[in-house]
């Protein structure tokens, strides 16, 4: 019972306490006005707001939190802020309470109409804009460029022209009456929206030869839909697909026409095959898509010929003569070849096979394909030649065992399983070939075979110092026996 009594005099207690003055909430400022308009460098006023009951202003700069300054702020005109305004807020003080929320100033600054379409029907626009702070409009409109319909305008800031057809083109004009000088009148354009599409129909324009004048392409299609194209000119000289794209107000989708303009010459090219294979048909087609007829029809495997394409009627292209070249087959059957000189200082290799040279290429080890038959500059060692036939029309040859006799420039005898000997192992073929070696003054130090191992640099079982050493060889070449003096590098 005395805790039922306790809650009852704490509740009105409670009740006394949200009538007090304590718990009232301070009313807020009204501004005066709320929203401002300034043109960009304008001399602007202090914001405005009127207190109530003897409340006294706070201005703030944020919604929330921040300090807050007791003297009206003065908002800045030298940058615009149209889209997105300056925000000031104020709040009253009275007593110890200040009310809450902050209420809002905005400022805009050089903030132009921005008329635009905001929607479009089937038989109505409405346009819309920003209100820069005025509240009178004056207004004109044209429907499908016809005769202008003017007046006033209040806020709202929006305008609907109704009472249209699908397809219309509606140009509206908007001034601002008694506006800043920053606030211009302004207009757009905007079309209604279409149902549904039809699809222009046209005449197609025939083929024209290359050069002829080039036929000019209706401004409207069979039905009337009026139009442009994209191109607008048609080329003389070679084949297009030109794209119609009606009106705004036409209420009818693209269309598009493709004119053949017929070539000068069907485009076939000469060629070759090889004799005595199968041939290929003759295409009664050419490449440039002119069609006719051939004389002779088919092609002889056996022997050169000409071949004439005359184009069927109506084409305006001029008759064509091809060659067709018949290859002889397998007439690459061998070929030679010639190495300069042992120890000639551009080592070369000259290869001479059946037949004109220019009908073949040549090829060294696994080098590029050259049209030349020579190579120069070969390493020293066992090469292979390959042969083939630019018609291939016979089966390439491939030699393997095309040697070039020259000597080491140096080598390293420190055990290292690489370059440890020294020799002439191109040689190695001549039983009656040897080397003899020197040092720098003359003194014979070793005398080695070429089909050994050579030389390993050392003498009486002394390794020898890095040096230039002197070598004399005697070998066979072309059955006759020859001497070669030269030195070589030992590196350590």
């Amino acid at each position: 019972m005395k805790r039922s009594l306790l809650l009852f005099v704490f509740v009105c207690f409670l009740d006394v306490l949200v009538g007090s003055s304590i718990y009232a909430q301070t009313p807020q400022p009204t501004p005066n006005p709320q929203y401002r308009y300034y043109c960009l460098n304008e001399t602007a006023l202090p914001l405005s707001a009127t207190p109530s009951g003897g409340g006294t202003l706070r201005w703030y700069t944020t919604a929330t939190g921040g300090g807050f300054t007791t003297t009206a702020p003065v908002p800045p005109t030298n940058v615009a802020a149209s889209d997105t305004p300056l925000i000031y807020y104020v709040t009253q003080v009275i007593g110890s309470l200040e009310s809450t929320p902050r209420t809002p100033i905005y400022v805009y600054v050089d903030q132009k109409l921005n008329l635009y379409c905001q929607t479009r029907t089937t038989n109505s626009i409405t346009f819309d804009f920003a209100n820069t702070g005025q509240t009178s409009f004056t207004y004109s409109y044209t429907v499908d460029g016809g005769t202008p319909q003017t007046g006033t305008h209040t806020a709202p800031t929006n305008f609907t022209v109704s009472g249209l057809n699908e397809g219309q083109t509606v140009v509206y004009t908007l001034t601002a009456v008694g506006a800043k000088a920053c606030v211009t009148p302004e207009s757009t354009s905007c079309t209604t929206i279409c149902s549904s599409l039809s699809t222009p129909a046209f005449t197609q324009i025939a083929p024209i030869c290359t050069g002829d004048t080039a036929p000019v392409l209706p401004s409207s299609s069979i039905e009337g839909i009026e139009g442009t194209w994209s191109p607008a000119v048609v080329s003389n000289t070679s084949s297009g697909t030109y794209v119609f794209t009606p009106n705004a107000n036409e209420c009818a989708d693209t269309q598009s026409m493709t004119i053949a303009v017929n070539p000068a010459s069907p485009g076939f090219s000469d060629f070759s095959i090889c004799s005595g294979n199968s041939v290929p048909n003759l295409d009664t087609t050419s490449p440039t898509g002119v069609t006719g007829t051939w004389n002779p029809a088919t092609i002889d495997n056996v022997n050169t010929d000409s071949y004439t394409f005359t184009p069927d009627a109506g084409q305006c292209t001029a008759s064509q003569i091809i060659n067709v070249t018949v290859i002889p087959s397998d007439r690459l059957t061998d070929f030679n070849w010639e190495v300069t000189t042992a120890f000639a200082e551009n080592q070369k290799i000259t290869v001479s096979a059946i037949a004109p040279a220019d009908d073949y290429l040549y090829q060294l080890d696994e080098g590029p394909f050259q049209s030349s038959p020579v190579f120069e500059n070969v390493a020293s060692g066992t090469h292979s030649i390959t042969v083939v036939d630019q018609g291939g029309c016979s089966m390439p040859i491939t030699k393997n065992d095309i040697v070039v006799i020259n000597y080491p420039k140096f080598f390293t005898p420190n055990n290292d399983g690489f370059n440890d000997y020294w020799n002439i192992k191109e040689l190695s073929s001549q039983p009656s070939a040897y080397i003899r070696i020197f040092d720098r003054y003359g003194k014979f130090l070793k005398q080695i075979s070429p089909n050994g191992d050579g030389w390993n640099g050392s003498y009486n079982g002394y390794f020898l110092p890095a040096d230039d050493y002197w070598f004399v060889v005697h070998y066979i070449e072309n059955e006759t026996v020859k001497e070669f003096k030269s030195h070589f590098a030992l590196k350590r």
